[in-house]
């Protein structure tokens, strides 16, 4: 997996590869949740739970899922109050009932999934009303988009023959992430697929000039 031998370190690689922009992201997407107190809340792809630190001042409940076991016993550890459980699992067959969270949230997870499958799965967890908010990498256009082309294709494949040097996981992610990114247009398809499923209020926002695209959508209330 692409991120298995990264797992001790990925906090601090994770702020190098977003040139510290994660933490920007994170906060937006808690804000753009609105999540309320006692709220069980499904964190799609938690890994090492770096989102769950901005949920814990939100006096919700946090279900984690990840597809990376070594990922989960670094968040584990780190013992944060608002974590209920975490899972081994994946974000197309999740392993929970129906409506059983008011939210759902996922960074990162989207450009792996098959769209359709991941939305169909977010809309059986969640309850009536309920939204999902998440991002993940994009291409910008625009002025911003030689800039990002020189970091991702050129820096960041250096930085994974550097560290490859020191750290086969960490030079791994680095070698492999640009042509996942360039490959994967994943936001276009997971908006209309929103669409077509039922899901109203849906919103798109670029993050950075366009560096992550996020999207935010409700379940419809039942009539």
């Amino acid at each position: 997996m692409l991120f298995r031998g990264l797992s001790p370190t990925y906090d601090l690689v994770l702020d190098y590869a977003t040139l510290f922009q994660d933490r920007r992201w994170k906060k937006w997407l808690v804000e753009a949740a609105s999540i309320e107190r006692n709220w069980r809340v499904l964190d799609l792809g938690c890994g090492t739970c770096i989102l769950e630190r901005y949920l814990s001042k939100e006096g919700c409940k946090v279900t984690g899922l990840d597809l990376t076991e070594e990922m989960l016993r670094v968040a584990q550890a780190k013992k944060i109050g608002c974590v209920e459980s975490l899972f081994v699992g994946d974000a197309e067959q999740l392993p929970y009932a129906e409506s059983a969270f008011d939210a759902v949230l996922s960074c990162y997870v989207a450009k792996y999934c098959d769209e359709r499958k991941l939305v169909k799965e977010v809309r059986r967890v969640l309850k009536p009303g309920g939204s999902v908010t998440l991002y993940d990498f994009s291409t910008p256009r625009g002025v911003f988009a030689p800039f990002h082309a020189f970091y991702v294709y050129g820096i960041m494949r250096i930085l994974g023959w550097f560290f490859s040097q020191f750290d086969g996981g960490i030079g791994f992610t680095f070698t492999n992430l640009p042509e996942i990114i360039r490959a994967r247009r994943w936001e276009e398809r997971l908006f209309e697929i929103l669409r077509k499923e039922g899901f109203i209020g849906l919103r798109r926002k670029n993050l950075s000039g366009g560096v992550v695209t996020a999207l935010q959508a409700t379940k419809a209330q039942i009539t």
